[in-house]
């Protein structure tokens, strides 16, 4: 993605699409072949270590340091490189630790690298904004790619990009422990604060319970050639209010991927990015998205019915004084102009991640007059105690059941995005079926309740 434009001469936008395809660095990789032992030994004699000479004292034990960080570096960075993409790393002090050759190794190994022009660098940044008047956090770590000086260099030593696989090994990244898995995080104090993590007792029944159903789907997600085009190490759960004397693990509780792989739930471009980038059972994947899916879930816990035939979103004006058509799916058989799909997906969105149909302010009126229209029980949502880290738990339980459907019952691949599955193209089906059932056995075994809503798929 953008390897060869230079890099002053990147646009916005293609420094945007660097960071969004890049991949993370598990730096995990080492040098496997002669030729892969030469080039690392050639950096780190003639680029890194002259570089620390003429900076300081050149100590005999930082050369294996350097050697070992610039092995892996190197892996990393060619293995993307082969498919047009950089690579990204946290690179602040937090992160430095655990990282062949220590912190100070790869510190002189980036600075020594970067000036001798065989690597380029995105700067990462961190940047918070405002949303349903909470603070939010968006990040993105220092992306690197290998420049056309260092493509070469590879080269002389006989390894070409294409080719850097049998010359460097990947390495796995290290399977994340019990305690790696399961995060539980405070009761938020306001709507700018940030939550305080907790410590977990794993002896908890619940808890207990949750990790050992995040390590069969770790064993079963990690396989060779499961999960593809991203660094993957497994999934977390994170769950909320745990400071609450009534916590029982009810809360919140999607899931995640650890904290030091490809962040891919959230990664910019959304579904579009994940099918471009992703590959699960070396197959091409697809996203089954559960339209409206809080929405869909409050149905059934209020035992209301909910109509699957049509668009979730498709609403319309009933203003007074509207001229009217006739249409069978609103109320009383009649509706004024349909409102814009995407005004009232923003309007929902809002409504039920704050527990309050007038949040938004009047820029959403329309929409929300509209939405009250086909869905008047919304108007209650401040007093029914239902609020978005319930309907988020629930929503997790209800993937939990359609995985754990397609580990078990069918031995597949497939990776959680909050409220969808990605799998694998002709795996598509099997997911709808999965999601479907899991409501079912959500509802009515789970809860107690009626069998639940068909959902929506698409």
């Amino acid at each position: 993605m953008h390897l060869s434009t230079p890099l002053p001469d990147m646009e916005e936008a293609q420094r945007r699409d660097a960071r969004t395809y890049s991949r993370a660095m598990m730096l995990t990789g080492s040098p496997r072949s002669p030729e892969g032992i030469r080039l690392v030994d050639l950096i780190v004699e003639e680029v890194i270590s002259p570089y620390k000479a003429m900076r300081g004292q050149l100590r005999p034990s930082s050369i294996l340091k350097y050697r070992a960080i610039t092995g892996a570096f190197l892996t990393d960075l060619l293995a993307a490189a082969s498919v047009d993409v950089w690579c990204k790393l946290a690179t602040n002090t937090n992160a430095q630790s655990g990282r062949p050759g220590g912190p100070q190794a790869f510190k002189t190994m980036r600075d020594a690298l970067g000036e001798a022009e065989l690597i380029e660098e995105l700067p990462g940044y961190i940047r918070t904004f405002s949303l349903f008047g909470g603070k939010q956090t968006k990040a993105a770590r220092t992306s690197f790619r290998p420049t056309a000086k260092l493509v070469e260099l590879a080269e002389t030593q006989g390894i070409a990009l294409t080719e850097w696989h049998k010359h460097f090994d990947m390495g796995r990244p290290a399977a994340p422990g019990a305690t790696d898995l399961l995060e539980k995080r405070g009761e938020k104090k306001s709507k700018s604060s940030e939550p305080k993590r907790l410590a977990v007792n794993l002896t908890e029944p619940m808890a207990a319970k949750i990790v050992a159903d995040l390590q069969r789907l770790k064993e079963h997600l990690r396989a060779p050639g499961r999960i593809e085009g991203i660094a993957f190490s497994g999934l977390r759960r994170v769950f909320n209010n745990g400071d609450r004397p009534d916590f029982n693990w009810q809360w919140h509780g999607r899931y995640y991927s650890m904290p030091e792989a490809d962040p891919y739930e959230r990664m910019e471009g959304s579904a579009e990015t994940r099918k471009r980038v992703i590959r699960i059972d070396e197959q091409e994947v697809e996203e089954v998205d559960i339209s409206a899916s809080h929405l869909t879930i409050l149905h059934g816990l209020l035992g209301m019915p909910f109509d699957n035939s049509r668009d979730p979103y498709e609403v319309y004006d009933l203003a007074p004084g509207t001229a009217s058509v006739r249409d069978s799916g609103t109320p009383r058989g009649f509706s004024g102009p349909k409102v814009d799909r995407e005004k009232m997906k923003a309007w929902l969105l809002i409504a039920l991640g704050t527990s309050d149909p007038a949040a938004g302010g009047s820029k959403h009126n329309l929409a929300r007059r509209a939405g009250l229209g086909r869905y008047p029980f919304l108007a209650d949502l401040p007093s029914l105690g239902i609020g978005p880290l319930d309907l988020q738990f629930h929503e997790a339980e209800i993937l939990r059941l359609a995985m754990e459907e397609l580990m078990l019952d069918h031995k597949v691949g497939f990776l959680p995005v909050h409220d969808a599955l990605i799998v694998a193209k002709p795996n598509i089906r099997l997911a709808k079926s999965a999601l479907t059932g899991a409501f079912t056995r959500y509802f009515r075994e789970t809860l107690g309740l009626a069998a639940g809503p068909e959902p929506r798929l698409s």
